[in-house]
């Protein structure tokens, strides 16, 4: 038979020994949780710490683990802003917030809408955004209390007085150099905490209500006044080019007729050296004709004539001429007529 083995129970005094031992080790295993948490730190990519031993500052931490001694050394925190969205809604709010750790990311900040005045007296809002970033952790959190406060106003400040040394028309047709100043003057100013100022960009420069109906009023001004000059340019330009093409009929009507001059001048030269050419190949044919029967050409050309001028008679002058001269030479001179007809 096997033996059962009976449990005693404690007695008063074990069960008070057992839960001091508990306690004893749990308050062991807080300290410790307690203490690695104190000492132990990790610092994330672009990011460091601050330390200070006993009050003064003692090293940066960069990215990687690192142990803090509890009670001697402790990070110093920063003051910065961040967007946060409220009740899950679509609007944010700019709250500030303590932290130890220190972004070395290019940060934006926008300070809404600026009031300042030009050099002219005239009254206008500025939008601008400012990126800047921390080059030197120590400065930006020992040199200056609160750094995006202070990068703010100095942006405030800046503006004022680089707009304060332009008229209207320059703040509106010189954006890019009133960026370019207000970044130069911001860069020497932050550089004592630490800061680089890599941007400045000016988004929305907005005049007061007087001040844009004055423009608004000169813009339809102008707009008029240039409406007015290129339709008179129009009808300038379209007087232009109907004197151009009246001169140019004018002058193709000239050659032309020029031209028609010409040629008709050729034409009658033409018709003369024809006629001409005409005659002397008659002449040649009556000479070779009227040689041998002894007519004289003198009286051939005679008839030629007397036969032009009463060509209108044709019956009275060939009776006449019948009479006049022989049967044969009357058989030539008719035959020759039919042949010049």
């Amino acid at each position: 038979m096997s033996e059962t083995t009976e449990i005693k129970p404690m007695t008063d005094d074990e069960v008070n020994t057992f839960i001091a031992i508990v306690i004893v080790v749990s308050l062991l295993v807080l300290f410790l949780v307690i203490f690695i948490q104190k000492t132990v730190v990790v610092v994330r990519q672009a990011s460091v710490m601050i330390i200070e031993r006993w009050g003064k500052f003692y090293a940066v931490y960069k990215p990687g683990l690192h142990f803090i001694i509890p009670f001697m050394e402790s990070a110093r925190c920063i003051n910065w802003r961040c967007m946060e969205v409220r009740n899950n809604s679509s609007s944010r709010e700019i709250v500030t917030l303590s932290t130890d750790r220190i972004d070395l990311r290019e940060h934006v900040i926008d300070f809404g809408r600026q009031h300042v005045i030009t050099h002219d007296t005239v009254e206008m809002y500025i939008d601008a955004l400012v990126y800047f970033r921390i080059v030197d952790a120590r400065l930006a959190v020992l040199e200056i209390q609160n750094l995006p406060d202070a990068v703010e106003l100095l942006t405030q400040a800046s503006l004022r007085n680089v707009i304060s040394n332009m008229t209207l028309d320059d703040t509106f047709s010189s954006r890019e150099k009133i960026n370019h100043q207000l970044l130069q003057k911001m860069r020497n100013d932050a550089e004592r905490w630490g800061v680089e100022v890599t941007r400045v960009e000016i988004f929305n420069l907005d005049p007061a209500n007087d001040v844009k109906e004055a423009m608004e009023k000169q813009i339809k001004a102008e707009r008029e006044r240039r409406a007015m000059v290129l339709q008179a340019d129009g009808v300038r330009q379209s007087r232009i080019i109907r004197s151009r093409g009246d001169a140019a009929k004018l002058i193709f009507d000239a050659v032309g007729k020029a031209k028609a001059a010409i040629n008709d001048s050729k034409g009658r030269a033409t018709e003369k050296e024809l006629n001409a050419d005409a005659q002397a190949k008659s002449l040649t044919y009556i000479s070779q004709n009227l040689k041998d029967k002894n007519i004289r050409a003198v009286d051939y050309l005679t008839a030629i004539n007397h036969l032009k001028m009463y060509q209108d008679n044709q019956h009275h002058f060939f009776h006449k001429l019948r009479l006049i001269l022989d049967n044969e030479l009357y058989t030539s001179i008719y035959h020759l007529y039919l042949y010049l007809l």
